[in-house]
């Protein structure tokens, strides 16, 4: 009975570990913490996924959620935010709760400090995002349609501004008299 008792805890031990790493993320959920950026000696190597890190991508480190979870990351302090890929297991310190990549950093604006609170909201998986800001669904969708062209444009002429004439008001007709037809009688009479 004890024997069973001691296999039963080591297999959770072992198990335990597997479920916590794979669980699906819920998306919308929120966490809140502070963010650290990788140092420069950690960039060539690789990360727990098996990626190389590189510093021109959008990356970063959280110690629980799945590879390829997508994270919309809010500095508090400015309101400065981008949207990250998980690809890496870290920070190793309680008081923090991501590390992100350079160019994450950049864009969060948190270079002076070296940390920032911050606000890692679950946005997508598996490298798509899904929950998206209004302004970026705008943005996104001008790329989308390219920019815009110039219409054909229609060429409105406008006549020539004209002095009203007064209206010519038609001359009469002169009647001319009437030419007596000679009649029968007339003409005997000049004959003679």
């Amino acid at each position: 009975m004890i024997l069973k008792k001691i296999i039963f805890f080591f297999l959770f031990c072992l198990i335990k570990p597997l479920f916590l790493y794979s669980q699906s993320p819920v998306l919308g959920s929120e966490s809140f913490g502070m963010a650290s950026y990788y140092g420069t000696k950690f960039y060539g190597r690789k990360t727990a996924s098996g990626e190389i890190l590189k510093k021109g991508e959008l990356t970063c480190a959280h110690p629980t959620l799945p590879f390829g979870t997508m994270l919309e990351v809010t500095n508090l302090a400015n309101n400065k935010w981008c949207v990250v890929r998980v690809n890496d297991r870290g920070p190793f310190s309680r008081s923090r709760i991501l590390d992100v990549s350079h160019d994450a950093a950049e864009q969060l604006e948190m270079f002076r400090s070296g940390t920032a609170k911050v606000k890692a909201m679950v946005v997508g998986d598996n490298g798509m995002v899904v929950i998206t800001r209004p302004e970026s669904i705008i943005e996104n969708s001008m790329e989308m349609i390219g920019p815009p062209e110039e219409e054909d444009k229609i060429t409105v002429i406008t006549p020539p501004i004209v002095a009203k004439k007064k209206p010519v008001k038609p001359k009469p007709v002169k009647k001319k008299p009437k030419k007596k037809m000679p009649t029968k009688s007339s003409v005997k009479t000049k004959k003679k």
